[in-house]
């Protein structure tokens, strides 16, 4: 019997993964814009600010592939949108039946964890009113300055635990492989732990510090970070899995000196950079003082190659130091860094590979929370 392929815009496109948030049913996405016009739901809220244009971030992307511009002139029409205020437009060619366009922003086009929980709760209010039973959520952190996803994440859930009752199918969208993650992380803790505290992520300005346990290959970053010697080892099992563009690049770059970085194109690895460390000298870590100078060389290195997320896994073995001694010091220097310069980094991945590096990596994390939080007020005495 004859079997023909399908047509790609006909095939079915899958959640990356599901969960149960306070009895609904949550979907997270992670795709490409341009499949946007794939997913089906009755309704999607779409984070927008008064003006109501779709000129950045997802609301740009789904007017180009998914809404062409007569959304974006429908949805201008109802414009100014007052702050926390809900527009509704027709979707396009997308197979959304409606936009709720949902005003974020106070007057003044500033925002905060409130301001959006209050704009999406009010879109979930019309969707419920109208009778709406699926309900997509667009991941808008593309469409905010200086925001992360992890946050972004973690309000979106709490609308959907104080959604109207009618509301039980949720759909959230992410067109960004990083935010995808993170969403991940957040959801699945969300889902099995409440809203109990996350004590592996912590904030320092505009940098999210994530410690995750999990496999480097399955973690998407903009550069990776390899601590090696001053040869760069451009026989070493990683380097060759980059390709010949990655081999060519180390041996051209080696040697460099101990305590300094340099990088390099990901070659045929999944990253398209890769930040190598010379911390150390004889597969071992010599000092915690060397340690620290490459990791600060290295973040100079991303920042200037604007890289937005870094993946930091420990070297494996680990000689010359304790998991937590090493996760100490690359994080303490990270926060130095952070606290000293406006870098363009938003995120760094603080991997471990199993219990003990995540853990030490968590413990880390948890003590600069401790030592940059202000201690209590006493009380005053007359």
């Amino acid at each position: 019997m004859l079997r023909t392929a399908s047509h790609p815009w006909m095939t079915r496109v899958r959640p990356v993964a599901c969960y149960t948030i306070e009895g609904a049913r949550v979907e997270l996405y992670v795709l490409p814009h341009t499949s946007l016009h794939r997913i089906v739901a009755d309704g999607l809220v779409l984070a927008c600010d008064a003006t109501m244009r779709m000129t950045k971030g997802f609301r740009k992307q789904l007017r180009d592939y998914a809404g062409f511009n007569l959304v974006e002139q429908e949805a201008i029409s109802c414009a100014p949108l007052p702050p926390q205020g809900v527009a509704i437009t027709s979707a396009g060619r997308t197979r959304f039946k409606q936009i709720l366009h949902a005003n974020l922003f106070d007057a003044q086009y500033t925002t905060n964890a409130y301001l959006q929980q209050q704009g999406l709760q009010n879109a979930l209010a019309v969707a419920a009113e109208r009778g709406l039973q699926t309900i997509a959520i667009a991941d808008y952190t593309i469409d905010l300055r200086r925001a992360v996803a992890e946050e972004t994440a973690w309000t979106i859930a709490q609308v959907i635990a104080q959604r109207p009752p009618s509301l039980r199918q949720f759909k959230i969208l992410c067109t960004n492989a990083v935010n995808g993650w993170a969403f991940q992380q957040i959801l699945n803790w969300v889902s099995q732990r409440g809203f109990e505290p996350y004590p592996a992520m912590y904030r320092i300005r505009h940098t999210m510090l994530h410690a995750v346990q999990g496999d480097w290959r399955n973690t998407p970053a903009e550069g990776f970070w390899r601590f090696t010697e001053p040869s760069l080892h451009p026989e070493d099992a990683f380097i060759k899995r980059g390709g010949q563009v990655l081999q060519a690049k180390t041996r051209a770059l080696a040697p460099i000196p101990l305590g300094d970085a340099t990088i390099t194109p990901g070659g045929a690895l999944g990253y398209p950079f890769v930040v190598h460390l010379c911390a150390l000298e004889g597969g071992r870590l010599p000092s915690r003082e060397t340690l620290a100078a490459s990791v600060r060389t290295a973040l100079a290195l991303s920042h200037n190659q604007s890289l937005r997320t870094l993946l930091i896994p420990m070297p494996n073995p680990l000689h010359g130091l304790s998991h937590l001694e090493f996760a100490h010091t690359v994080a303490e220097t990270i926060s130095d860094y952070l606290h000293e310069a406006l870098t363009r980094i938003e995120r760094c991945i603080l991997l471990g590979a199993n219990e003990a590096e995540f853990h030490a990596w968590q413990g880390a994390v948890n003590a600069l929370r401790d030592a940059l939080s202000l201690p209590p007020l006493e009380p005053a005495s007359l």
